[in-house]
C-alpha cells in the first residue's frame, strides 16, 4: 500500500498518525507546500505578539515525520492529480504513485480585489511566512480589516506589540458570524477597552500608497496606517479536486461521504477543503477550525488504512477571551433562523437566554435538543453543551439545570443513563457503570 498525503498541518498530521496506528509497514508520503510545517495556525497571534517564540509554536515534534517513518517533501507543491492512473504530478515534475491519497491542502486567505490591496505592507495571517512578516514589520499605525477570531486576536497582537490599532469590519459588529448581538456587545466593550478602535458598519474601499501603504479609505473615514492584516476568512483550497474531475459541493469545499471519502476511488479530504455534514445546522457545511480537522483527518486515516470509520459531522465551534481577559465560547447555531418578516422559522426553534452583568448563556434549542449554545464569562461547561449537542438528545426537563451556574457533570448523569445507547464511549459507560 502506498499512501500520499497532500497538506501539512492538523489533518495531514493526523492522518499520518491514524494510519500509522493500522498500518505500521507502507510507504506514505507527504507533500506540504510550506517548509515549516508542524505549527498550530491557531498560536500565530501570540507569535506576533512576541509571546510564544517560534519553537512553541510546533503541535508535534521536529521528529515526527522520522518517527513515523514518513516520505516528507516540504515546499513541494503537487500540481497535479490523476485518478486513472492515481499518480500525483509534483511542481519539479516528478510523478508518484498512490494507492491512497488524502487532500488536506486547507484553505486559502480570502483577498477582495480592494483597489491598491496589492501595495506592500498588507499581509494575511494564514501561513508561518505571513506571521513573520507581520512580525518583521514596521511603523505604529496598524488596521486590521475583518473582525472574526483571527481579526479579534490579530489587532490584539499588534496593541501588544505597541501600535496604534484600527478594526474595520463590514458588517455591524464584531465576530459577526460568531456570536450575537449581545455577546459581540460584550467583547466590543472589551476591545476598545483595551485601547483598539472599532470601526464596525465600514467597508474599506482603497489603499493608498506609492509602493507601501500608508492609508485605508473606508466607507466612513480615511485611517493613517503602515501596516494592514487582511482577516476575512478563508475559501477552500479545490483547484486540485476541480481539476482531477472530483465532486464539489454547493457550498465549494470537496464533497465527501461520512467516510471521507470523495467521488474518485481512493482519494480522501478532510479539513478546511472539505464540506462535511453540520451536526447543528443539519445541513452541509464547511468548518474551517483546527478541532473539526484533527478529526476528519483521524476518521480519513483509518479509513485510507481499511479501518470502517463513520464521521458523525462536524460542528462548529469558536472561542476567544485569552487575548481580552473575557472568556468567551460559541457553539453550532449562533441565533434561531427566522423567516422574511421577522417570524421564527419553524414553531420548533426557540432561543434560551440568562445574562448578569459579567456573563451572559444562551441556548437554542430545535424542538427539544440543543442545537446552538453562547457562553460569556462563565465558560467551564462549554465541554457539556458540546456533548449534548452531538449525542442530540431530548433535553427539555433538563433546560433549567443547564441554564444555571451550578451546573456540573454529574448532575446530567440521569440524562446519559436515559439515552445510554447514544453515550457509546467508554468513558460513559464507566461513568454509568460507578453511579457516581
Amino acid at each position: 500500500m502506498k499512501y500520499i498525503i497532500i497538506g501539512g498541518s492538523a489533518a495531514a498530521i493526523q492522518a499520518v498518525e491514524a494510519v500509522r496506528s493500522v498500518d505500521q509497514r507502507s510507504s506514505i508520503e507527504l507533500f506540504a507546500d510550506e517548509e515549516t510545517p508542524l505549527f498550530s495556525r491557531v498560536l500565530l497571534p501570540y507569535y506576533v505578539a512576541e509571546e510564544l517564540p517560534k519553537k512553541l509554536l510546533n503541535f508535534r515534534p521536529l521528529t515526527f515525520f522520522e518517527d513515523h517513518e514518513v516520505i516528507s517533501h516540504l515546499g513541494v507543491r503537487i500540481t497535479a492529480i490523476d485518478p486513472d492512473t492515481r499518480t500525483v504530478t509534483a511542481d519539479n515534475g516528478q510523478k508518484h504513485e498512490y494507492d491512497r491519497l488524502l487532500i488536506a491542502t486547507g484553505g486559502r486567505p480570502i483577498v477582495p480585489p480592494i483597489p491598491g490591496v496589492d501595495k506592500k505592507g498588507i499581509f494575511p495571517l494564514k501561513t508561518m511566512q505571513d506571521a513573520e512578516n507581520i512580525f518583521n514589520a514596521q511603523g505604529k499605525r496598524a488596521v486590521v480589516i475583518g473582525a472574526g477570531s483571527i481579526g479579534v486576536e490579530s489587532c490584539i497582537s499588534l496593541k501588544r506589540k505597541g501600535m496604534e490599532v484600527n478594526l474595520v469590519e463590514q458588517l455591524g459588529r464584531v465576530l459577526p458570524t460568531v456570536f450575537d448581538d449581545q455577546a459581540s456587545s460584550i467583547i466590543r466593550k472589551r476591545i476598545e477597552g483595551l485601547g483598539i478602535k472599532v470601526r464596525t458598519g465600514e467597508k474599506a474601499v482603497r489603499f493608498h500608497g506609492n509602493g507601501s501603504v500608508t492609508s485605508l479609505s473606508t466607507s466612513e473615514r480615511d485611517i493613517d496606517c503602515d501596516l494592514v492584516v487582511m482577516s476575512i476568512g478563508v475559501t477552500p483550497n479545490i483547484e486540485l479536486a476541480e481539476s482531477a474531475g472530483l465532486d464539489i459541493g454547493e457550498l465549494g469545499g470537496i464533497a465527501v461521504n461520512d467516510r471521507m471519502r470523495t467521488s474518485a476511488a481512493g482519494i480522501f479530504a478532510a479539513g478546511d477543503v472539505a464540506e462535511t455534514q453540520d451536526i447543528a445546522l443539519d445541513k452541509k457545511s464547511i468548518n474551517a477550525i483546527w478541532p473539526c480537522a484533527v478529526e476528519q483527518g483521524k476518521v480519513a486515516g483509518l479509513n485510507m488504512a481499511g479501518k470502517k470509520v463513520l464521521y458523525p459531522g462536524s460542528l462548529r465551534m469558536n472561542s476567544i477571551g485569552n487575548f481580552i481577559g473575557q472568556p468567551a465560547i460559541s457553539i453550532g447555531m449562533v441565533n434561531a433562523p427566522v423567516e422574511e418578516g421577522g417570524v421564527e422559522a419553524g414553531e420548533h426553534y426557540q432561543e434560551v437566554v440568562r445574562s448578569s452583568q459579567d456573563t451572559y448563556r444562551k441556548l437554542v434549542l430545535k424542538g427539544n435538543r440543543i442545537v446552538g449554545a453562547t457562553l460569556v464569562g462563565d465558560t467551564q461547561k462549554a465541554g457539556i453543551f458540546t456533548v449534548l449537542i452531538k449525542k442530540q438528545v431530548n433535553v427539555d426537563e433538563f433546560v433549567p439545570l443547564l441554564m444555571s451556574h451550578k451546573l456540573n457533570f454529574m448532575e446530567i448523569l440521569p440524562l446519559i443513563r436515559r439515552y445510554s445507547d447514544k453515550f457509546k464511549e467508554i468513558e460513559y459507560k464507566e461513568l454509568m457503570d460507578t453511579g457516581l
